[in-house]
C-alpha cells in the first residue's frame, strides 16, 4: 500500500498548524476511503532533532550511523512514498526545525512526490514560506507538485481540536480545496511508485 507522510513542520506548543493537523488526522478514515493510499501523521518536533552536525554530508555517509531519534525519522521518511509538508512562514520563508530535519536526509525523497501545505494568520497563507521550502525539496532531487496549497486565516477556520469553527468564514472552500489536495498527493505519489526512471 502506497504511504503518505503528513508531516506537521512546526515544533511550537502554541503552533496554529497543529488545529490543521489535527483536521486532516481528523479525516484520516474519509480520506483513505477516496484514494489508494495510507495517511501517515508524523510531527517534527517528536523526533527532538538537534543542530545537524555530522562531519560528513548524508548522501557522502552511507554507512551513517545516528541516535535512535535520528534514526526513525530518516526511516520514517525512507519508508513514505509521497509527502505533505504542512508549513507556516517565518520571515518570507520555513521554519528553521524544517530545514534542519531536511538536511538529515539524502536519498529517502528522492523521485517521489511532495505538496507543499502552507497556512498564516493572515490572508496570504504564508505562500512565501512554501515557495522557499519547495526550491530545498527539489534540490533533493523530489517532484514538487507545482501548486501549493494555502491556507489563510487559519485561527478563524479552525478550532484547537481540529474542526471547522461554527462561523468559519471558509469553511466550504477549504474543505473541498484540502479533500482535492489529498486525492492529488495519491495521484502522484502512486503514479511514481509504480512509474520509476530507470536510470
Amino acid at each position: 500500500m502506497t504511504k503518505i507522510n503528513i508531516i506537521l513542520g512546526s515544533s511550537r506548543k502554541a503552533s496554529l498548524g497543529k488545529n490543521l493537523f489535527k483536521y486532516l488526522k481528523n479525516n484520516k478514515t474519509k480520506y483513505e476511503s477516496q484514494i489508494d493510499a495510507e495517511l501517515n501523521f508524523i510531527e517534527i518536533g517528536q523526533y527532538e532533532l538537534p543542530f545537524f552536525y555530522e562531519a560528513l554530508p548524508p548522501m557522502g555517509n552511507k554507512n551513517r550511523h545516528l541516535p535512535a531519534k535520528q534514526q526513525q525519522w530518516v526511516d520514517d521518511m525512507e519508508s513514505a512514498d509521497g509527502y505533505i509538508f504542512l508549513t507556516p512562514e517565518y520571515n518570507h520563508s520555513f521554519p528553521a526545525v524544517i530545514k534542519n530535519a531536511i538536511d538529515y536526509l539524502s536519498n529517502q525523497i528522492s523521485n517521489k512526490a511532495v505538496l507543499t501545505m502552507t497556512y498564516a494568520n493572515n490572508g496570504r497563507g504564508g505562500q512565501f514560506g512554501g515557495l522557499e521550502l519547495n526550491a530545498v525539496l527539489t534540490r533533493l532531487n523530489a517532484f514538487v507538485i507545482p501548486q501549493n496549497v494555502a491556507i489563510g486565516n487559519i485561527q478563524k477556520n479552525f478550532d484547537e481540536d481540529g474542526n471547522f469553527l461554527a462561523d468559519a468564514p471558509s469553511k466550504d472552500f477549504y474543505e473541498n480545496k484540502l479533500n482535492q489536495s489529498i486525492k492529488k498527493i495519491s495521484f502522484y505519489s502512486n503514479l511514481f511508485k509504480n512509474n520509476k526512471f530507470e536510470e
